[in-house]
């Protein structure tokens, strides 16, 4: 009877493990092992040992895990694993969004295939812009319409808008 239950709590051991150290899943294919041999050895032994092994095999798998992950940050391995805070906070957020914000309503030209985010030039300056969706190629005019999502929305220019000549904006053959 000893033998299902140390069984059950190597294979919980060894799912704790694989939280811990990342195997490819060779922990957790021999910590299922391990619980699967201690549920036919209890059901070996008695059915009503292999019921309750099962039960708490159920039951406990789930626990460990979540025991297991809720652990693992506080742990030095975990905390030099995980990076801790935010990687912005509100102010640098909103210096972003202040300094793209002084573009929008702006001219400028797609310095890279807008597909439908690229980079444009306002002003000699090279900025993350995005499109409503629609691709449009580089060296286009474009125009900056708002700030959204971290980045410049903008829409391409009509040609005779952008300063080009009617020369240039009819297609060439």
């Amino acid at each position: 009877m000893i033998l299902p239950v140390v069984l059950l709590f190597v294979g919980f051991a060894l799912v704790a493990a694989e939280v811990f150290f990342p195997s490819a899943g060779v922990l957790s294919i021999l910590a299922g092992c391990t619980l699967i041999a201690s549920i036919i050895t209890g059901f070996g032994h008695s059915l009503v040992l292999g019921w309750v092994l099962l039960g708490v095999t159920v039951v406990g798998l789930p626990l460990v895990v979540v025991s297991a992950f809720r652990v693992f940050p506080r742990t030095p391995m975990g905390r030099r694993m995980i990076q801790g805070g935010a990687t912005w906070d509100k102010g640098e957020r909103a210096a972003v969004a202040h300094e793209a914000e002084r573009f929008v309503g702006r001219a400028g030209t797609a310095a890279s295939d807008l597909r439908p985010s690229g980079i444009a030039r306002f002003d000699g300056e090279r900025v993350d812009v995005i499109t409503r969706g629609e691709h449009i190629a580089a060296g286009t005019p474009v125009r900056a319409l708002r700030f959204e999502a971290n980045r410049l929305l903008v829409e391409a220019l009509p040609a005779d808008a952008a300063g080009a000549s009617p020369e240039s904006a009819e297609p060439s053959t």
